[in-house]
């Protein structure tokens, strides 16, 4: 499992901003559904390959971020630079 940290605070705007990365830059990546828990966190499922990628954007404890049996970064890699963010 691999865990990526997209910010320190829970951020509806930054939530859907790395959502839009990922179905951007990840061929093949199927989107499923988008749950709302009862403290308005929300998470973000996706499919790779029979793979889980899912997206959080937590109120509980105040961050959004990625958990994916994928790895994601070879995804964001940039010719001109050694790493991108996740979120672009």
């Amino acid at each position: 499992m691999y865990h990526y940290s997209i910010c320190t605070i829970a951020d509806e705007v930054i939530f859907q901003k790395q959502c839009r990365a990922l179905e951007t830059h990840l061929p093949h990546l199927v989107k499923d559904e988008l749950l709302e828990d009862v403290d308005g966190s929300l998470m973000q499922r996706y499919w790779l390959d029979g793979k889980m990628i899912r997206v959080y954007n937590s109120n509980d404890i105040r961050s959004v971020y990625i958990d994916s049996e994928v790895e994601l970064e070879p995804y964001f890699k940039d010719k001109s630079r050694e790493k991108t963010p996740l979120a672009e």
